[in-house]
């Protein structure tokens, strides 16, 4: 925990000059504050009975234009304070967005998108409004209390420690509704990830809700869900009322207590009306600050946390590490030797698995649901290590590698094409920033997908939404196989490319296929054996472990798995 707070304090340290401006700015307004009620004690006391029309101007003129030189202060003050909390808010966010860069599939699967997304827009708490509204007004406030307390104590001793002496029972007070508030605070900050979360799958689902006509089950469960976040939202507002009130009380009474005190010392002659007049304006202000003291206390113990939240990804290890190497040119030589990964502990989807592929072959890997075949993909293109054994490249081990060097001449087209809600233009120019609109041209022909985007009423300029949802499977099919075609790979990856496109499409394509990537290692992942049939080898997986490897006629001879896969397609 120190640690993390070292960094938090780290952050502002860091911005010590716009700190120390913002606290000089702070200091005079302060001392502006302080002055203020001064000046009216000497109207009251000086200019009006001494008939002092020179010094009453002066005493006046300066009472009207020190709100003034306030609030220009303060607008200052403000912009300092937001660019500190705009640079604190602005860091973490740009370290969250860093750090999920460097981590691999297997970390994001602990987490749920809209639990990031949530701890993503926390940090605007932190820093916008808890460091600039909270942090550094509660600096001004301290300031505050001490000079009010001091020229209090100067003016008066005994009616100042007469007030003072209620401070530390509503410190003690405060303190104890903070500790008791602090395990609601965690509970509503844990149930609006819950709602970020809930709600990105909401948005997501809806078609399957709908589907299976839950809408009164959701809503049933939203209900309850929201009757209850109140519920404990409820008890924080209330406890933040009570100790808001205890000061509120402590105000009204030692204000009451101020004026008997004072007018029995002012009938005693050992006070001065406009002593009693400065009074009356400071001890608003102490208490007005001790309250936004309080306040700030308070919003700390909620922020804790949602800092806690945040620094749990930003302390989680780079599993995406690259150290300096050359680039070098890949042939397309891939080797495993005894590779065995599990994506949780005790859950093992390959298993000693251990084969070798030429440059320039064209591998196809089939078998059951489940049997390793996606996994074999996202081992050579690193989206997880392995656990044992070794997958060489060019007989050269794949973590020597740089993560950039590897994955600029690997492509891979996945089975669930993503798609950003931009233009196709963007999300084509997108897999190869350097292409020419000539050059997506001709690789949309050759993925079969030009004459559907120029028949588009906007072309290559139409808005595909989030996801691509505008696009049907296999429009997003052909577009990721465009995208993969702009990069040049050498090593060409396919998981289930042609699973989503008609009979017609997936015959073009596949005619195309070996023609489009002559000279490339292509390794295809497929469920339809028509897809991989003129394949130089065929990898069959069954749970995790490699069953057998070779031609597809020779795989009708002997392999029984790939038998049945053939039987059950082609009811032969």
């Amino acid at each position: 925990m120190k640690q993390r707070r070292n960094s938090l304090i780290g952050l502002l340290l860091s911005q010590y000059k716009r700190i120390l401006l913002g606290l000089f700015l702070m200091l005079f307004v302060v001392i502006i504050q302080l002055v203020s009620p001064w000046l009216m004690k000497m109207v009251i006391d000086q200019a009006i009975p001494q008939k002092n029309y020179q010094l009453l101007t002066a005493l006046i003129f300066t009472l009207a234009l020190l709100p003034l030189v306030i609030t220009i202060l303060n607008a200052i003050s403000n912009q300092v304070t937001y660019q500190i909390g705009g640079f604190v808010t602005d860091t973490f966010r740009n370290r969250l967005f860093d750090k999920l860069l460097k981590l691999s599939p297997k970390t994001y699967h602990h987490f749920q998108s809209g639990d990031i997304a949530g701890r993503i827009y926390s940090c605007g708490e932190i820093g916008d409004a808890f460091i600039s509204q909270t942090v550094v007004p509660a600096i001004f406030h301290v300031g505050m209390i001490v000079g009010i307390a001091g020229v209090m104590l100067y003016l008066n001793i005994q009616l100042t420690l007469l007030i003072l002496v209620f401070l530390p029972i509503m410190y003690v007070l405060s303190s104890w509704f903070a500790r008791n508030t602090s395990p609601k605070i965690n509970k509503v900050v844990q149930l609006q990830q819950e709602l970020s979360s809930y709600a990105t799958e909401f948005v997501t689902g809806l078609k399957t809700i709908q589907k299976f006509h839950q809408q009164a089950s959701e809503r049933e469960n939203q209900k309850q869900w929201i009757g209850y976040y109140r519920k404990i939202r409820n008890k924080v507002a209330f406890s933040d009322d009570l100790s808001i009130l205890i000061v509120d009380f402590g105000r009204s009474f030692g204000f009451g207590l101020v004026f008997v005190y004072a007018a029995l010392q002012i009938m005693q002659g050992d006070m001065t009306i406009g002593t009693l007049i400065a009074f009356s304006v400071y001890f608003p202000q102490l208490f007005s600050s001790i309250q936004n003291v309080q306040s700030a206390y308070l919003m700390v113990e909620a922020v804790k946390p949602k800092l806690e939240l945040i620094y749990q990804i930003l302390h989680l290890e780079d599993e995406i590490k690259d150290e300096p190497n050359e680039n070098v040119r890949l042939k397309g030589e891939i080797s495993f030797e005894d590779v065995s990964f599990s994506y949780e502990k005790g859950r093992g989807e390959l298993s000693h698995v251990q084969f070798s592929i030429k440059a320039g072959e064209f591998i196809g890997i089939v078998g059951p649901t489940g049997s390793g075949k996606s996994t074999i993909l996202d081992l050579i293109i690193r989206f997880y290590e392995s656990d044992t054994g070794k997958i060489l490249i060019d007989r050269t081990n794949i973590v020597d590698y740089t993560y950039g060097n590897l994955r600029s001449q690997i492509g891979l087209v996945s089975q669930d094409i993503f798609l950003w809600n931009k233009s196709i233009y963007a999300n084509l120019q997108y897999a190869n920033p350097t292409v020419t609109q000539e050059d997506i041209k001709q690789v949309c022909e050759r993925a079969q997908i030009l004459s559907f985007i120029e028949n588009l009423p906007e072309g290559f300029d139409t808005v595909i939404g989030e996801r691509g949802v505008k696009l049907s499977g296999g429009e997003k099919q052909r577009l990721g196989i465009a995208q993969m075609l702009l990069r040049n790979p050498q090593i060409v990856l396919l998981d289930e490319p042609t699973s989503a496109l008609d009979a017609s499409t997936e015959a073009l394509l596949q005619e195309n296929l070996t023609q489009l990537f002559k000279g490339k290692t292509m390794i295809i992942v497929a469920h339809r054996l028509a897809t991989i049939r003129q394949a130089d080898r065929i990898l069959v997986m069954d749970r995790g472990k490699l069953i057998d490897i070779g031609t597809h006629e020779q795989l009708m001879e002997r392999c029984e798995i790939y038998q049945q896969l053939h039987v059950e397609q082609f009811q032969v």
